[in-house]
């Protein structure tokens, strides 16, 4: 390689207005190298730029294809940082947390203590998802110990939030899942649509509601000691689909069967029961499936019939369609030109287009929807908002496409699909025959 300093000599030189064109050239050079290296410059900071956005937005699909070419137009230590991002979306948690300790241990003095921050919480995120409890407590207790000071009041609650829950499951083993076939799980739909499946916890048997929009699985209270569960006197906070905030404990089943299938050492949620309890639709909810077993399951496939088959090996598609935000699915959905990205939630009984999508599509939705009051229901309470409701609404998911009839615009933020343009809900689900779930290569589709 020739060093830039070091003018390159022609085979010939000749003489042009006198001017001797070698020399010329040797006076040049570094100045055309200058201006190389000057565009190598403007090319990282357009890619740099270019990959701040599409993780800004949470658009890691987009993402994931940048970075594939990336690697050679951007530094080294910014590829990792967006790399452990990624790969945590993705569910690729060993990985990405390769990437976060590499960025940590060899580039720690390039970072500033907001980057520090993010990537330990993707650490303590993918600890989460493996059921890690102590690791994510640690980290969480790191981030409020060593980081406060680049923390806002929300930030601060939250950490403490997630520290105090984790924390008090440090000593619970991982969740595991025994099961060695195909399994098919009996299953059938309330009278509000919900998926319910038999389980079985310390000789009692009942129902629960199997809901991939559940961060954790949740049992009431008085369920979790009927069901012989181990309660931990703790204080949790956790929030739902009405911005409502109610206290909980936790609660550990050291066995518990979903259908035919054993899990150990499953974590729950614990609300009292008049949380759990809709009076004026003289409706009690006894437990939910969340997703940390949904998750453990591999591939789902919910039948139209009435039934939930597990496979005794995951199907591979190219899809690749579904990511992780926290414990969250979120799927892409296409709407004519349209690239959106859904939360999935298989406990919802309607989809809905979220905040997000009536901010950016504000004009068409007040233009051809219709405004109207809904009751929205949710920790122990019904309430009146206000949407927008657009009809004949196409979509696109994995290798099919409909039409939804109706579907409402939210007109309020909510915190779990904030970032996103909406939820699926059974509305989408139940037009196909077989809904396919699948966590081993993170796709969704129908058949």
């Amino acid at each position: 390689m020739t060093d830039q300093h070091t003018p390159v000599r022609l085979k010939e030189t000749r003489s042009i207005d006198g001017l001797n064109t070698e020399r010329t050239l040797m006076y040049l050079f570094p100045v055309f190298l200058l201006i190389a290296c000057s565009n190598v410059g403007d090319n990282k900071s357009i890619t740099e730029n270019k990959l701040a956005d599409l993780l800004k937005n949470k658009d890691f699909f987009r993402l994931r294809k940048k970075l594939n070419t990336a690697q050679d137009k951007t530094d080294e230590s910014r590829w990792l940082y967006y790399k452990a991002h990624c790969e945590q979306a993705f569910d690729n948690g060993i990985q990405s947390n390769e990437y976060a300790d590499l960025l940590l241990s060899k580039y720690k003095k390039q970072l500033n203590d907001t980057s520090i921050v993010e990537l330990l919480t993707v650490k303590a995120t993918n600890c989460i998802r493996r059921c890690q409890y102590k690791k994510a407590a640690d980290i969480y207790s790191t981030l409020l110990e060593r980081y406060h000071s680049v923390l806002d009041s929300s930030e601060i609650s939250n950490y403490r939030n997630s520290q105090q829950l984790f924390g008090t499951l440090e000593l619970v083993k991982p969740q595991v899942i025994h099961r060695h076939s195909a399994i098919e799980i009996a299953t059938y739909r309330n009278r509000f649509n919900h998926l319910m499946v038999p389980v079985k916890c310390a000789g009692h048997t009942d129902e629960f509601i199997f809901d991939t929009g559940a961060n954790l699985s949740t049992v009431s209270a008085g369920y979790a000691t009927k069901m012989g569960m181990t309660v931990f006197e703790s204080d949790i906070e956790v929030g739902s689909s009405t911005n409502i905030t109610v206290q909980t404990k936790l609660a550990v089943a050291d066995s518990l069967y979903v259908g035919d299938i054993l899990f150990e050492h499953v974590a729950f949620l614990v609300i009292e029961d008049e949380h759990l309890s809709f009076p004026a639709l003289n409706y009690q909810i006894h437990g939910i499936i969340g997703f940390p077993v949904i998750h453990q399951m591999g591939e789902i496939r919910m039948h139209k019939d009435g039934t939930i088959g597990i496979p005794e090996k995951a199907q591979y598609k190219k899809l690749h369609n579904m990511l992780l935000e926290g414990l969250n699915p979120v799927v892409q959905l296409i709407s004519n030109n349209d690239t959106l990205f859904f939360t999935l939630d298989t406990g919802a009984k309607t989809t809905e287009l979220s905040h997000r999508y009536y901010e950016r599509h504000k004009d068409k939705v007040e233009k051809n929807g219709k405004l109207e009051t809904a009751q929205r229901g949710g920790a122990g309470r019904v309430m009146e908002v206000k949407q927008y409701e657009l009809q004949n609404f196409p979509f696109t998911v994995g290798t099919k496409s409909s039409v939804l009839p109706d579907v409402p615009v939210l007109l309020s933020e909510y915190s779990f699909n904030k970032d996103f343009d909406g939820n699926t809900g059974q509305d989408i689900f139940m037009q196909f025959n077989d809904m396919i779930l699948n966590f081993e290569h993170m796709y969704i589709d129908f058949e």
